[in-house]
């Protein structure tokens, strides 16, 4: 059997989770079957940084699209994500990019709860009420209030995100939590050059000691190497960045976490760009066809990943484990 006939076999056995898609503007349904016919078993989306109303509102749009969609359940249970995979369906985990929606009032995580969203991010990019992003030109830590938030998402059962957390606040983060956390898109500060929104050798161990999973982005930008600056990354670029995550943390810490934006137009990109170009530097904003990284332009593509990890020389079992055994072992020890 062929390297590419048993990556297949391998892939359509596996349970495959994808700790981060961008759904926005709009949703189409039939990307549920799409998702299935990729051999995904899960995804979290995560609804962005917005205010209260706004996040309610595409809350309600998502589920709306989950109700009239095929082959698509919502999860909030590691049981359900296990039924969707002996079902053929695909397993949607939500998720909120940033505690803005919460503000002051811890209350609101049990709510978001009961609306099913299993996953939190304690801060996106910039300085809230909990603790830094990692753009805040200062970064003061977890704040008691944020200290408390870790207790009662530890105590609900929701996964603490810390990705896009400042250095000092993943830190205490990962100390504070009595559950492992993640980072469910990430890179590697060692080898790509993105300030801190890249994730140092440090943070990554102190992560992966408590437990936590590291899942890698396949953008360009968040892919390219410092030793290849300006030439634009390939999947064996985004296998390497995986396999140094694993050398530093272990192949039971790393995963997927794609950030794939499947609902994006060349127009939309566009303005996107403009604001969202920040996270990006000192890299060129890649062109809406090369938004990630060379043989790889959608989510059927992600059997090449497996194929990848084969060549690179890990195992079935290491494989099946990195592409999501390791995500489905994190949520059992996290969700309730």
């Amino acid at each position: 059997m062929g390297v590419v006939e048993k990556a297949l076999r391998v892939h359509k056995e596996a349970t495959v989770i994808d700790m981060m898609e961008v759904f926005g503007p709009a949703i189409e349904t039939s990307y549920f079957k799409t998702l299935k016919d990729a051999g995904v078993t899960a995804i979290h989306v995560a609804i962005p940084h917005d205010d209260l109303p706004t996040t309610m509102t595409k809350l309600a749009k998502l589920y709306k699209a989950l109700e009239q969609a095929e082959n698509v359940m919502l999860a909030t249970t590691v049981a359900d994500i296990q039924n969707a995979k002996k079902e053929g369906n695909v397993a949607l985990i939500v998720g909120i990019q940033d505690s803005t929606p919460f503000e002051k009032d811890l209350d609101m995580l049990r709510v978001f709860y009961k609306l099913g969203v299993r996953v939190v991010q304690l801060a996106y990019s910039k300085q809230n009420y909990f603790g830094a992003g990692c753009f805040e030109r200062e970064d003061s830590g977890l704040s008691e209030l944020g200290v408390e938030a870790v207790r009662e998402l530890n105590r609900l059962g929701i996964l603490i995100d810390v990705s896009h957390c400042g250095n000092k606040t993943v830190m205490d983060t990962v100390r504070a939590s009595k559950v492992p956390v993640a980072f469910t898109h990430a890179l590697p500060a060692a080898l790509v050059e993105l300030g801190t929104r890249a994730k140092s050798d440090e943070l990554i161990k102190a992560l992966a000691e408590k437990g936590g999973v590291v899942g890698q982005m396949i953008w360009t930008p968040f892919c390219e190497r410092k030793d290849k600056m300006g030439i634009r990354p390939t999947l064996d670029d985004f296998i390497d960045l995986l396999a140094y995550m694993a050398n530093i943390a272990g192949v039971e810490h790393i995963g997927l976490g794609l950030d794939v934006a499947p609902f994006f137009t060349k127009g939309y990109y566009s303005e996107w760009a403009k604001h969202a170009g920040v996270m990006m530097m000192p890299h060129k904003v890649p062109t809406f066809e090369e938004k990630y990284v060379a043989g790889f332009n959608e989510i059927t593509d992600l059997p090449k990943i497996t194929e990848g990890l084969l060549k690179h020389g890990y195992s079935v079992e290491e494989t099946r484990k990195i592409l999501g055994e390791n995500w489905l072992s994190l949520l059992t020890k996290v969700w309730k």
